[in-house]
């Protein structure tokens, strides 16, 4: 008994008669065309996957923390942070694969601030 207690002390609480928070995919798509916009209008074409790739990254932790702390279920149906924080993953893995190795030091030298 205090096993099972233990396991579902983290888990999200689950209400019958609460609707699930579910987020406007059509807002959702606008918000993130024009970011990507702004990062190919302010980044050079060479550096957009390294930085759209770090970018992504950030995303996702910040919208898999905010999801964790509402409580937001996993298995809820239709669009949920969860899902948002799974497409934010994908796109940094698949931005990291395709840049390489190459274009994030370059991104990382033209950070640095030479005297």
């Amino acid at each position: 008994m205090s096993l099972w207690k233990t396991e579902r002390a983290f888990s999200p609480l689950r209400t019958a008669g609460v609707p699930a928070r579910h987020l406007d995919p059509a807002a959702l798509a606008v918000i993130g065309a024009a970011l990507v916009l702004m990062l190919f209008w302010l980044v050079p074409l060479r550096l957009a996957l390294p930085v759209l790739s770090m970018a992504s990254f950030a995303i996702a932790g910040i919208v898999a923390l905010i999801a964790h702390h509402a409580g937001i279920d996993r298995r809820a149906p239709g669009l949920s942070a969860w899902d948002i924080a799974a497409v934010f993953t994908l796109i940094w893995i698949g931005a990291g694969m395709m840049s390489g190795s190459k274009a994030f030091s370059e991104l990382f030298e033209s950070l640095v601030i030479t005297p």
